[in-house]
C-alpha cells in the first residue's frame, strides 16, 4: 500500500544533542499508526520536523507522493496533515462553529461574517463524525471528551488527509475514549490515515493497525501490530527484555517532608496528604480535576484560602515559599 505521508531518515540535532537519527514514519490510507518510544525517543521532535517548528538537518518527507518542505504549522495545515495536542486549543467563550473557523471565517459580499454558512457548515462536519452537537453551543458547555471532538471537527474543516492525535485519550473518562475509537474508525473509513501517539499500550493494541518506534532518536521498527506482543513491544522500545515491568524497590521511609492539612485554594478544596523521605506520592485526575491548581498553591504561585502546609522543618505561608524561589 502507498503511503499519504513519508518521512525518510529524518535528522535532527541541537547544541550536544542528536534528537533525531536516521527516523522514519510511513502513514497510510485507512489505517492508524502508533508512534511509540520513551520519553525522549524522538517522537514530539519528529512532529515538529513534519510540521516546519523545525527545520530538519537531513532526510525527505514526501506527502501524497510528492516532496514537500513546511514552513510552519499554518502550511502543513492547509495541505492536509492536522494535529490535535494533548493541551486543547480552543476558546471556551466561543461557540464551536468560531472555534473551528476562528481567522478564517466565512464572510459575505458585504465583507461581513456570513454566520448562517458557517454554522453550517460547522454542523456537516460535527455530522461527518456522528456527533449530535449544537454548534450554537459554546466550548465551556462541553466536557473535555466533547471538546476534542471538535478539535477534530477543526483538523477535518482543513480537508485534512493525515491526523496526528498526541496522547489523546490522558484527559478522557472511559466512556469519552471509547467514543474518540468510535470517531478513529469512521475516519478510518473514509480514508484518513492517522498518527497515534501514546504510552498506553492497551489502546495500541485495541485502536491501532501498525506501530513504529523510536528509540534514542533512531527508528527501531515498523510492524503490524497483530504480530506484537506487549512483552515485544516494550522490549523494542526499551531495547532490553524486562523481568519485571514495574519492580517494586523496598525503601525504608523516614521523616515527613510535606504534609497539607485542609488545603483550600482556587480550584482546591480540603486537600489532604503526608509525604515522608523515600516514598513517591502519585497525584492524579482528570483535566480541569485541580492537580495544577495544588502544586500551584504548595509552591506559592496561588494563594491558599484556609489550611496549613508544613515541611519537617517548619510551617510555610505562600509569601515566604515564593520569596524563597525568588
Amino acid at each position: 500500500m502507498q503511503p499519504l505521508l513519508e518521512l525518510i531518515g529524518i535528522d535532527k540535532s541541537f547544541p550536544g544533542v542528536k534528537a533525531l537519527n536516521g527516523a522514519t514514519l510511513n502513514v497510510y490510507p485507512g489505517k492508524v499508526m502508533a508512534l511509540v518510544g520513551e520519553n525522549g525517543a524522538g517522537k514530539s521532535t519528529m512532529m515538529k520536523v513534519l510540521t516546519g517548528i523545525y527545520k530538519k538537518d537531513a532526510g525527505q518527507i514526501r506527502y501524497l507522493g510528492k516532496e514537500v518542505a513546511f514552513n510552519g504549522p499554518k502550511s502543513s495545515q492547509e495541505a492536509g496533515i492536522g494535529i490535535i495536542h494533548q493541551e486543547l486549543n480552543l476558546i471556551p467563550e466561543l461557540t464551536i462553529a468560531e472555534n473551528i473557523f476562528l481567522g478564517r471565517e466565512y464572510v459575505n459580499a458585504f465583507g461581513k461574517i456570513d454566520w448562517k454558512k458557517m454554522f453550517s457548515e460547522s454542523d456537516k462536519l460535527l455530522k461527518r463524525l456522528n456527533l449530535d452537537y449544537d454548534s450554537h453551543q459554546t466550548i465551556a458547555e462541553l466536557s473535555i471528551g466533547e471538546q476534542q471532538m471538535v478539535e477534530i471537527a477543526k483538523v477535518l474543516s482543513f480537508q485534512s488527509q493525515v491526523i496526528i492525535m498526541d496522547e489523546p485519550t490522558d484527559a478522557l473518562t472511559d466512556t469519552e475514549t471509547e467514543s474518540l475509537f468510535r470517531v478513529i474508525e469512521d475516519l478510518k473509513a473514509q480514508g484518513c490515515g492517522i498518527v497515534y501517539i501514546s504510552h498506553r499500550l492497551k489502546e495500541i493494541f485495541e485502536i491501532c493497525d501498525d506501530v513504529t518506534v523510536f528509540r534514542d532518536g533512531q527508528f527501531i521498527g515498523e510492524k503490524p501490530v497483530s504480530e506484537l506482543e506487549e512483552e515485544k513491544l516494550i522490549e523494542m522500545m526499551v531495547g532490553r527484555k524486562l523481568e519485571d515491568q514495574y519492580p517494586r524497590v523496598e525503601v525504608e521511609t523516614g521523616n515527613i517532608r510535606l504534609q497539607l492539612e485542609g488545603v483550600s485554594g482556587p480550584g482546591v478544596t480540603n486537600a489532604n496528604f503526608t509525604l515522608k523521605s523515600g516514598e513517591i506520592l502519585g497525584v492524579s485526575g482528570l483535566m480541569g480535576a485541580g492537580r495544577t491548581e495544588l502544586m500551584k498553591i504548595i509552591y506559592g504561585a496561588a494563594t491558599k484560602k484556609i489550611g496549613h502546609d508544613k515541611t519537617g522543618r517548619q510551617t510555610r505561608n505562600t509569601e515566604n515559599t515564593t520569596r524563597r524561589a525568588e
